[in-house]
């Protein structure tokens, strides 16, 4: 059982259709129904009885409902216990040499902090802040997917909180034939072979589709490899001719010499950079501390680039 289907379970005995619980969790009607018949074939009974388009929750599934809510209710309620004798910084980011690196870093510091680290899309982030399984989420938006994605926010009693705006490049790696040049040209990007993460609503490469290049790289581009491994996305990039899409933070010191970043000409446009956490919460100290690190980081680097 995973919480991602009692929560489609519960979006669609709110809403009472399977419709109008994809359009409050932004995905697909059959991404629902998908999800909902897995779940009820592992319980082993229905949840739902369907009349054409009518959907009603059977008796057995007004009781799931009922175990589902108080499932949410605990969850918080864990991640809002306080150890005192060893504390617990808990954090959701999207793929990041960078982060991980300040991850590390803050643990250096902080030999008794007990760190919980996930790294995923931008659904999972939103999630995971939103049942209390991470105190913070590290994300990055375009300006025209703003909008869905405060949307969902809001309905989850989240906030976002912008910190930086940064462009989108590609980095390569010395086996790369396009490794000693510093700018590419969209029309250029179906000559690349591209390792990508996991497809969702609030990819990076459907940010593509907001931006100059988008229609173009979304017809041509070529992929050899979809993950959501940092390990197989660093390997891969170093080891083969393939590339990355990623954001302009300077990557890890350890990596500078392996890997660089190609610019895409012409192309100006910034994803908005920045958190999200609960609504009226407080950050603990470790979450202001680990802030005050990544800022100092996005200052470093200007705007150069990272993965």
């Amino acid at each position: 059982m995973e919480l991602k289907q009692l929560e489609f379970f519960v979006a669609c005995v709110e809403t009472g259709s399977f419709n109008k619980a994809a359009e409050k969790l932004y995905t697909s009607q059959p991404n629902v129904s998908k999800v909902i018949k897995s779940f009820e074939k592992e319980l082993g009974k229905p949840l739902f009885k369907r009349n054409g388009r009518n959907t009603v929750v059977t008796d057995y599934g007004k009781s799931v409902y009922i175990y589902a809510q108080n499932i949410f209710k605990n969850i918080n309620l864990i991640s809002n216990q306080e150890d005192t004798k060893n504390k617990v910084f808990r954090l959701s980011t999207y793929q990041s040499h960078v982060l991980s690196r300040i991850v590390a870093s803050l643990y250096n510091r902080h030999k008794n902090l007990k760190i919980d680290y996930f790294q995923g899309t931008i659904d999972e982030i939103i999630n995971n802040v939103s049942h209390g399984i991470s105190e913070l989420g590290i994300l990055y938006i375009s300006k025209n997917q703003f909008g869905p994605f405060n949307n969902i926010i809001l309905q989850k009693k989240l906030n976002f909180v912008e910190i930086d705006k940064r462009t989108i490049c590609i980095m390569v790696g010395k086996n790369n034939p396009l490794y000693n040049q510093d700018m590419i040209s969209s029309d250029k990007l179906s000559e690349i072979t591209f390792i990508r993460g996991l497809n969702d609503f609030f990819s990076i490469e459907h940010h593509f589709e907001e931006i100059n290049v988008g229609p173009y790289i979304n017809q041509h581009m070529n992929s050899a490899i979809y993950t959501n491994s940092e390990y197989l996305n660093t390997y891969a990039l170093l080891e083969t001719d393939l590339a990355t899409l990623g954001i302009d933070i300077n990557p890890p010191d350890n990596m500078q010499k392996e890997a660089k970043i190609l610019k895409i000409k012409g192309d100006d446009s910034k994803l908005m950079l920045g958190y999200i956490k609960k609504n009226n919460s407080i950050l603990s100290d470790e979450a202001k501390e680990f802030l005050e690190n990544f800022k100092m980081v996005l200052h470093s680097s200007g705007h150069n680039h990272d993965v």
